[in-house]
């Protein structure tokens, strides 16, 4: 996963610090999910694909509703942000 990824998530934790899921899996899933997601994006924008884009805003957006109704801790706009951040 890259950097910019890890940091911009981090960690995908709440204001305390704790990581956002029951465990460390959970906190492995959220950041493999925005990883993928993110390279998703890039690659949209690099090939200038803003309908692909938008499209895989929005499935960000669906992973995220559904991660913060299993944890209300869960940082849905830090997701959001590290699975939609374009590097430059």
């Amino acid at each position: 996963m890259s950097d910019m990824n890890s940091q911009a998530l981090g960690r995908v934790s709440d204001q305390d610090g704790r990581p956002s899921g029951t465990d460390g899996e959970s906190v492995v899933a959220e950041q493999l999910i925005a990883h993928v997601l993110g390279q998703a994006h890039r690659t949209a924008l690099v090939q200038d694909a803003p309908t692909e884009a938008r499209a895989i805003l929005q499935v960000a957006q669906s992973f995220a509703d559904e991660l913060a109704q299993t944890d209300p801790r869960f940082d849905r706009v830090r997701f959001i942000e590290a699975a939609t951040e374009s590097q430059s």
